[in-house]
């Protein structure tokens, strides 16, 4: 069984992987090869092999993979002579570290942020359900870079004479956008909503309680806090609940609707990838935009859009 591995989440579904492999008692009957950009030797033949009862290798590209293949093969048919490499060993052995006990004033529980900044008065308490949003008024808002670049990996040619990425966007990105911003008016795949509102709330330490309208704990939020330079937090920058003052805090969720979800998997389903990849990354970055533009009417209603 090979698994390649392109993201850090990756790692972790592999390693469930070779746990069912092993609860299902399958490890001795399939040796695994693992590579792709977020796995290491080590962490592959050391902390996975440890785990799977196995033969688990690390393949640093396809070359290596054929050559583990050629190696498995020549194994089970018993020719003589036949071994697998030796797993790689750690150069250091592994140990866990001993953090030192933090100071007791080594970083303080609220940073310099100013708490004297007047409280916006919210325009209203509680959610409320916002459906129907015309795309004409968050299409603005879509990042083309991210789209272009992250979502459908629009890059210069590296040969000389070769389109750069503005020439590209001009010829490819631009109009492939427009079509299919039109696909999705005109096929009414798009069901953008937002659900929002307003809340009174104070910062405790690192935390942001969230209190109902009779100024009691409704739930909090756990922030981290920088160890290093002004120490801040994201609770700073509301009141502090010894101030004695309510300070307000506005949350939002947002989405562009299950339409655009079922067209993307219809393409998926079709081997229609490079029109899956495209509808699929257009999608997420319209909600992103989506998420930019009602953020902005937020601010707008608070009085601090400037």
């Amino acid at each position: 069984i090979g698994m390649s591995g392109l993201l850090v989440k990756s790692t972790v579904i592999m390693k469930e992987n070779l746990e069912e492999l092993n609860r299902r008692g399958m490890a001795t009957d399939y040796p695994v090869i693992l590579g792709g950009a977020a796995l290491t030797r080590a962490y592959v033949e050391q902390d996975l092999h440890e785990i799977y009862q196995g033969e688990v290798r690390y393949a640093r590209d396809a070359f290596e993979g054929l050559r583990l293949m050629d190696a498995l093969v020549a194994v089970k048919r018993g020719i003589p002579g036949a071994v697998l490499p030796e797993l790689k060993q750690r150069r250091v052995a592994r140990r866990t570290p001993v953090l030192p006990e933090p100071e007791e004033d080594a970083a303080p529980v609220r940073s310099d942020v100013a708490t004297d900044v007047p409280i916006p008065t919210a325009p209203f308490l509680g959610t409320r359900v916002v459906k129907g949003i015309p795309l004409r008024e968050y299409a603005g808002w879509l990042d083309e870079d991210a789209l272009f670049k992250g979502q459908w990996g629009l890059k210069a040619s590296r040969t000389d004479g070769g389109p750069g990425y503005e020439d590209l966007v001009e010829s490819q990105g631009r109009p492939r956008l427009r079509g299919l911003l039109d696909r999705l008016h005109t096929d009414n795949l798009l069901e953008a909503a937002v659900v929002y509102g307003y809340f009174p709330c104070h910062s405790e330490g690192n935390d942001l309680v969230i209190l109902d309208e009779d100024g009691k704990e409704r739930t909090r939020f756990t922030f981290p806090r920088q160890r290093r330079g002004r120490h801040l937090c994201l609770a700073d920058f509301f009141r502090p609940a010894e101030s004695g003052e309510t300070d307000i805090v506005a949350l939002q969720t947002v989405t562009i609707g299950p339409r655009a979800s079922g067209a993307t998997a219809e393409l998926f389903a079709a081997d229609a990838y490079r029109d899956y990849l495209e509808l699929h990354g257009l999608s997420v970055q319209l909600a992103e935009a989506l998420a930019e533009y009602w953020h902005a009417r937020v601010r707008t209603e608070l009085g601090i859009a400037d």
